[in-house]
Formats: C-alpha cells, structure tokens, sequence
C-alpha cells in the first residue's frame, strides 16, 4: 500500500473552464483557509482505497491513521510505502505500537522528493478534479461531504482510480 496526505481548502480551485472571450472566469470565495486534512492509502493490487480526515498532521494522527490501516485489512500484513513527511515521524508511543505489531504492518519510506512514485498524487489530482475545482462550498461541512462522496466513489468504483494504480504493480 502507498500513504499520502493532503489538505482541501474551503475555498475552491479556479481550473481550466471556458468563459466568454475578454471575461474573465470568477468564483466565489471567502477568502478563508478552513482547512480540511486528509490522510490515504490505495493497495496497488486492487486499487483498494483508506481515509481518514485529522485535525493536524503529525505523527500522533498518523499513528491513528495506521490504528485504522491495521484495522480494516487485517488479518493481513501491510507493508506501506510513506514519503518523507514530518508527519510519518512517530513518537516515543508511536514508535513501541509499531514495533509490538510488526506482524501486522511495516512502513517504507520513499527517497527524498520523489512524489512521482507514489500513486496516491494522482488520486488526490483526481479527487481536486472530481470535488474542489471550479466549486463553491459555503461551510465546511458541505465540502467535508463532497469530499467523503468522492471517496466513497473510489472505494465503490476502484475503475475510477485504477489508472493512477496500474503503473506501481
């Protein structure tokens, strides 16, 4: 399995759109960050899709997130393939929870800038695409939901993210 983590703004993302010539595109906004922080993981063999929102990202959520991971694909052993992010670096808690369940999970970090190996990037690129570009949310709870849609889509349909998979079997 491969891990990532990225954050949803409550604000959309202005895209690629068509507007009448010498108008420019516009899209309401708030002009708030209203942050919404999001740690995935996606099995390359069956493009089997995990999330979990998190307050912050750091290495006492990422644990939760791994809770999660082991929990839901048990009884097998998962050997997740993480970036180098400050939030993969687990405390003293952390650090004795993973060593007590090495039967159940391994981490393995990526080398250094290297976010092109990781297919969870395009998932997040497809989650942008299908959920926050050219979109208007005016709480956080309704943005929260399309996000959660979404991903509910790519755990039903695992087609609607194979592609970003394919390549890392």
């Amino acid at each position: 399995m491969f891990e990532d983590e990225a954050s949803f703004w409550l604000d959309g993302t202005l895209h690629q759109t068509w507007s009448r010539v010498g108008i420019p595109p516009q899209m309401d906004t708030y002009g708030q960050r209203k942050t919404a922080h999001l740690f995935a993981a996606v099995s390359v063999d069956e493009a089997a899709f995990s999330y979990c929102f998190a307050p912050v990202f750091n290495g006492h959520t990422f644990h939760e997130f791994l809770l999660l991971l082991v929990a839901r694909h048990a009884p097998r052993k998962i050997f997740l393939i993480i970036d180098n992010g400050p939030c993969h670096w687990l405390d003293d808690a952390g650090k004795k929870w993973l060593a007590e369940n090495s039967d159940k999970i391994e981490l393995h970090r990526l080398p250094p800038y290297s976010p092109q190996f990781n297919p969870v990037e395009g998932i997040w690129k497809a989650t942008r695409k299908r959920t926050t570009h050219n979109r208007f949310y005016a709480t956080t709870p309704e943005r929260d939901n399309a996000l959660r849609a979404t991903f509910t889509a790519f755990q039903q349909k695992p087609d609607l993210i194979a592609a970003h998979v394919a390549r890392y079997r």
